[in-house]
């Protein structure tokens, strides 16, 4: 199964003093929304049909009130570590969602048990063993980037065209095996339209 892959770092850029390779210098690219959602708000259409798995904090009080509240009718199952949410409502809970240091959100286009989802986040995922009907994976890497994974290469022409000429992201390409879940740290070829 191919997997595509682009990175993205919702920020800036500043020429270092020598003016010879750009620094990512991090911040907020808007006031309304979060890096997140203003990020990938442009693939909700795409997503209505899909699962999204996210792992979350719980306390020792029971956590579906809150998670009630806060996701509604998309909140589909919880427990004590994980959280799944129908795509149909990404357009209104993707802004609630906040995330710093790291994160990881398999995008699932049937509802996923929390066995796979739990192995998902404490195995190590290769190509190899992305499950059949995982659509995506959303990742964050050290409050720096985010990485979109898919199997639908149509995911990144759809979020490069979405994004196209906006100077608060900056786009690359990357291989899941090799960038995934850290970087390489070789060269990224830049994301662009005419690819």
């Amino acid at each position: 199964m191919k997997i595509y892959g682009i990175r993205i770092y919702p920020q800036s850029v500043e020429v270092d003093r020598s003016g010879s390779s750009p620094i990512f210098v991090h911040g907020r690219v808007s006031d309304d929304c979060s890096d997140f959602f203003y990020t990938f708000r442009p693939l909700a259409p795409l997503w209505r049909s899909h699962y999204f798995a996210n792992e979350f904090t719980g306390s020792y009080e029971d956590p579906m009130p809150g998670l009630r509240e806060q996701f509604g009718s998309s909140l589909i199952a919880a427990d004590s570590q994980f959280l799944l949410l129908h795509g149909d409502g990404f357009a209104r809970w993707g802004n609630s969602l906040y995330f710093c240091e790291g994160a990881l959100l398999p995008i699932f286009r049937e509802t996923p048990d929390f066995k796979l989802v739990r192995r998902l986040y404490h195995d190590d995922l290769i190509s190899a063993t992305w499950p059949g009907h995982m659509r995506a994976l959303l990742h964050m890497w050290d409050d720096i980037y985010w990485q979109l994974f898919t199997t639908e290469r149509s995911d990144l022409d759809f979020l490069i065209r979405a994004h196209a000429g906006d100077t608060r992201l900056k786009m690359y390409y990357v291989d899941f095996d090799r960038e995934f879940p850290d970087p390489s740290n070789l060269e990224l070829k830049v994301a662009a339209l005419s690819d």
